[in-house]
């Protein structure tokens, strides 16, 4: 058993108190001293440090959750990454990891402890005597966060143990798990109250309306595949995302370029983004996807070590699947540049000779490699997501109709035009498309447009095509059904003997 493996009641108690850290780029607080929960939340700066703890709930210091380990799990158990420096993660990539996986664990256990602090702001705030409008709008934020962990959950284990209240004492979270219809019900409602309430603009790394329209689309798009499917679900997706693509604060950027990487954080084609470059505490929160996707032996970034990169590589077959002259492939992949002597060299004659994604979470223009400097943050939902979500509601709603052709067709209508200068003919808008080929070409739309953005194994997964996909990679590796879930952790089904596992784990 892994020695960082802890119960839902460890990771939930721990954060029952008091939120110790905020979000720099919005709020610069010292930690506060500790003061009981009960003679703590009185007024609307409390609420507001409550409110900010939440948000430093979905990743820290590097290494959980959204910092790095939700990564580790998904980019690894699909087609798209590996770890060719990563001796622990090998289990993942090879499909050989078991109940007791560090990593799952620690996923699971910083879920849990995001949701705690969620439910705390739902809890503590609302009786807070402030601004009423104030306090609905953190309210709604508080029910954005919540909606997404417990989104994530639901993927990537099912039926879940369901808590919705502030826990206080281990006795709370000593619950089964609940089916994924009920899950699905909390996000539902969730997202439905922050879509009301929150404002159009928000401070940069904040819920706003857009993203909690999005999320609940992309909720409905995944539920339409699900057990716990109904009818109207495709039809609802399109409705949110045609919500969403008639919002001025939210467009589709010219320049695919300028929709990702460390130098255009928090731009308009953004809806949702996890700072993973803010400063809370002197170690710093900051998202390693950049630092460790880095291609070992290639200098691309000032003061960058030999010993940079080469933890998060790219798929060989992934990387094929870009077009040569598809634009978005030079903005994804570092595929050439300088060693150490000042000479060109290919990813194919590297130590680590896998092409590296790091374009996507480094800022190209930094002069220092200072991690909390050069490291982008993690996109959690951008409108070109809401475009191809639109295509491919549309298509399972009636086949490929003239708005589901214009939806993909915008997508791939930018990667043809670059930068502005010297468009390519590549990629050539689809038509004439069946129901089928049009299902397979949105799939393939995503690849390309949301690479390495932490959408493949969840698509994967719900297109049921897990299997298939690792199969024709590696036929030997033992991947099943049964990979389409994570197992619970070992320890957590140790100490509640209510929670059972998921099926042949």
């Amino acid at each position: 058993m892994q020695t960082t493996t802890k119960n839902i009641a460890t990771a939930l108690l721990v954060l029952a108190g008091v939120s110790f850290t905020s979000c720099a780029k919005f709020l610069e607080e010292e930690p506060k001293s500790f003061l009981a929960p009960e003679n703590y939340y009185k007024t609307a700066e409390d609420a507001f440090i409550a409110l900010t703890g939440a948000y430093d709930a979905l990743g820290s210091g590097g290494e959980s959750y959204m910092a790095r380990r939700l990564h580790y799990i998904t980019w690894y158990a699909s087609d798209e990454a590996l770890p060719p420096t990563l001796t622990a993660q090998q289990p993942l990539d090879q499909f050989s990891y078991v109940a007791d996986n560090d990593d799952v664990s620690r996923v699971w256990n910083s879920m849990y402890a995001a949701i705690n602090q969620a439910n705390i702001v739902l809890n503590r705030v609302a009786k807070i005597n402030m601004d009423e409008n104030l306090k609905t709008q953190y309210l709604a934020e508080a029910h954005f966060l919540r909606a997404l962990s417990y989104f994530y959950g639901v993927r990537l284990w099912g039926d879940l143990p369901l808590v919705a209240k502030e826990v206080t004492a281990i006795s709370e979270v000593d619950i089964a798990r609940s089916p994924i219809s009920d899950v699905y019900a909390l996000i539902i409602a969730d997202l439905e109250f922050a879509g009301l309430h929150l404002a159009p603009s928000n401070q940069n790394g904040r819920a706003r309306k857009g993203a909690a329209k999005a999320l609940l689309a992309k909720v409905y798009l995944t539920k339409a595949s699900s057990a716990a499917k109904q009818a109207d679900d495709y039809q609802k997706c399109a409705d949110l995302c045609n919500e969403v693509l008639a919002m001025p604060e939210h467009v589709l950027l010219p320049d695919y370029e300028k929709a990702i990487g460390g130098e255009d954080e928090f731009n308009k084609e953004s809806l949702f983004e996890w700072q993973g470059d803010r400063v809370l505490t002197t170690s710093s929160e900051l998202c390693v996807l950049g630092s460790f996707s880095l291609p070992r032996g290639m200098y691309v970034i000032p003061g960058q070590a030999a010993s940079d990169g080469g933890s998060i590589a790219s798929e060989v077959t992934y990387f094929n699947k870009y077009p040569d002259n598809d634009y978005r492939k030079e903005c994804t992949f570092y595929t050439s540049g300088p060693d150490k002597n000042g000479n060109t060299i290919t990813w194919q004659q590297l130590a680590v000779p896998y092409p590296s994604p790091a374009k996507k979470y480094i800022n190209k223009t930094s002069t220092t490699r200072d991690a909390a400097a050069f490291s982008g943050n993690f996109v959690v939902l951008r409108m070109s997501d809401v475009y191809l979500m639109r295509a491919e509601a549309l298509n399972e709603i009636s086949g490929p109709v003239a708005d589901a052709y214009a939806m993909i067709n915008a997508i791939r209508g930018r990667a043809r035009k670059r930068n502005g200068t010297n468009p390519s003919a590549t990629p050539a808008d689809l038509s004439g498309l069946t129901k089928d080929a049009f299902r397979d070409a949105v799939l393939n739309e995503r690849v390309l447009e949301l690479g390495f953005e932490g959408h493949r194994w969840f698509d994967l997964v719900r297109t049921k095509r897990l299997v298939e996909t690792i199969k024709a990679i590696h036929p030997t590796y033992p991947v099943t059904d049964k990979n389409l879930l994570f197992p619970i952790p070992a320890n957590e089904i140790k100490l509640n003997p209510k929670i059972i596992q998921n099926p042949e784990w």
